[in-house]
């Protein structure tokens, strides 16, 4: 239905401006606590000197042995299984451990498989234990510098520290169904938290690189969790230390953008949504290396060595580390040699989002003594997210249809390009979108919204919106804030805002979004297929429900905003 008069209004304001100006005052205390808050970033634990090197050699050979004996490692393949029982031969072999299997049943590529990780315990003088981990399997073959690397660099570790002095416990595992949400690392951390005695876990992500690539140490996450200051700190000074390779310090923005969009790669990713403190070391950065980069002829000795000898620096310094490691707040960004808070950012969008929500309850209030239909108001405001709904819903039925892929996250995006299944996704979708918006034509005839009416709906359309994403993951939340605002540019007592000076500000209250959504194609290198990636992260449920309807309420509130602008009170 269209926002039409019933009748020529000149009265009160439809909002008080002042009342809405005075709610700012919150965002201001939130301002000042945030820079009251601030909290230093803690020092890295100094590297340790290795009292028996990581020797490159013994790895590359066992590398080439799993390139040549088993190419294919897709998970609980004979394959995986043959890498699997050769890294439990050379557990076996240390004899100051204990070698052990942890079995479990997972799914890979829509088939049932059964799944193994083998697991090294060198005890120490306490409990408190460190985990070195490696994922041996790979979607691609023969994964050269990527998987198999990774596990020829745990096998050459154990060896090392095995015959190494150490305070705290060991564990090393190979792991499968690294290329499936890592599902071995879950279930190895699933076992080993029922202690409480993990420190810090190391996961050996593409060791191997002929060309290693930022970042080295990955610290992202599944969800808005942050990893542990100091051990991202000591990571990334081993590698600097071993390799000579300068740390990546990636800007607020982009850390904001990584919270907003939680879609961290690798096995640390998920360890450190359980609350883990990990990190990935990686040379080749956060994506997985694509197949014509990860053949026989990628791997570099020079790399192995460096890596190698950067994860033992990093497990033998933490050893030394006479307490646990500094996390700071659970959630955070490194801004400027301090952490701030992610509390405080939470704070700030509320306050920030708080007058939105004043304006749009004044509009109500005034509505209603007016006698202005609000209810209908509120209901046309809601009925323009049919559309988004309607093309939601296909995109979930597409989904349990099989049509758009549900891997568990973290996936690798490169097995899932563009092609028939995500162009028939896309005009599926938007069928769905038109056809949703096809009854909302005939009741705009029969129904007259005021502009009061009209533009106290959008208030809380968006307000409500904005709000229940805020709750999701406020960190979105506070990127979509100057979208709970652009209904105001109609809900004046003079003649609102022009169209196109309304259709100017609705689009740029989405750019912080579509910035967000930017940095995280560029951190995950996703081109041309980031629509598609988006549109699989949504069936998978890594972008929630909550989230995507939301979303849906807040583009109908822009999209209501601008065909209400222009009309006469």
């Amino acid at each position: 239905m269209h926002a039409q008069p019933a009748r020529q209004y000149a009265g009160p304001l439809i909002v008080d401006f002042r009342l809405y100006r005075v709610a700012f005052l919150p965002a201001l205390l939130a301002a000042v606590t945030m820079m009251f808050s601030l909290q230093g970033v803690p020092e890295h634990v100094e590297p340790a000197v290795p009292t028996s090197g990581f020797e490159a050699g013994p790895a590359m050979a066992l590398t080439r042995e799993i390139v040549a004996s088993a190419p294919d490692r897709s998970p609980g393949s004979e394959g995986d299984d043959l890498v699997a029982d050769l890294v439990a031969e050379r557990f076996g072999a240390i004899e100051a451990g204990t070698s052990s299997e942890q079995t479990y049943d997972s799914t890979f590529d829509g088939n049932d498989v059964s799944l193994r990780n083998v697991v090294l315990t060198l005890s120490g003088e306490s409990d408190a234990t460190i985990v070195v981990l490696a994922a041996r399997d790979a979607a691609h073959e023969p994964a050269a510098a990527s998987s198999a690397a990774a596990t020829g660099v745990l096998v050459e570790l154990a060896d090392v520290l095995s015959v190494a002095g150490h305070a705290k416990t060991y564990v090393l595992a190979s792991t499968s169904g690294g290329s499936d949400g890592a599902t071995g690392a879950r279930e190895l951390l699933d076992g080993l938290l029922a202690s409480d005695q993990v420190e810090a876990v190391v996961v050996l992500s593409q060791p191997g690189a002929a060309e290693p690539s930022q970042p080295y140490v990955v610290a992202t996450s599944t969800d808005s969790a942050s990893a542990a200051a100091q051990l991202r700190r000591s990571a990334d000074r081993a590698v600097e230390t071993q390799s000579g390779l300068s740390p990546y310090r990636p800007a607020a923005f982009e850390q904001l953008a990584r919270l907003a969009i939680p879609s961290g790669l690798g096995e640390q990713a998920p360890l450190i949504a359980m609350g883990v403190d990990a990190v990935a070391i990686s040379s080749a950065g956060e994506r997985t290396l694509e197949p014509s980069r990860d053949q026989g002829e990628d791997l570099s000795v020079a790399t192995v060595g460096e890596f190698g000898r950067a994860a033992q620096s990093l497990v033998q310094a933490l050893d030394a580390a006479p307490g646990p490691l500094e996390h700071g707040p659970a959630t955070h960004l490194e801004v400027g040699g301090n952490l701030v808070p992610g509390w405080t950012l939470s704070l700030l969008a509320i306050a920030l989002l708080l007058p939105g929500l004043v304006a749009a309850v004044d509009a109500s209030a005034r509505a209603l003594r007016r006698s202005e239909p609000l209810g209908a108001g509120i209901a046309w405001a809601a009925s323009l997210a049919l559309p988004a709904i309607g093309g939601l819903a296909t995109l979930y039925l597409l989904s349990v249809l099989g049509v758009v892929p549900r891997p568990r996250f973290p996936f690798d995006p490169a097995p899932f390009e563009v092609g028939t299944a995500a162009v028939a996704t896309f005009i599926l979708v938007a069928a769905a979108m038109v056809a949703s918006a096809l009854p909302m034509r005939g009741r705009s005839r029969r129904t007259t919204v005021t502009r009061p009416a009209a533009a106290a709906g959008l208030g809380v359309a968006s307000g409500v919106a904005v709000l229940v994403i805020w709750l999701a993951n406020p960190y979105l939340g506070l990127l979509l804030v100057p979208a709970a605002h652009v209904w105001l540019l109609v809900a004046r007592s003079e003649r609102p805002a022009h169209t196109v000076t309304t259709a100017l500000a609705a689009a740029a209250s989405v750019l912080p979004v579509l910035a967000a959504l930017a940095e995280v194609t560029a951190a995950l290198d996703l081109r041309g297929d980031a629509p598609w990636i988006l549109a699989i992260m949504v069936a998978d449920g890594q972008i929630g429900f909550g989230v995507m309807l939301g979303l849906s309420f807040v583009a109908a509130s822009l999209a209501g905003a601008i065909l209400v602008s222009g009309r006469e009170p």
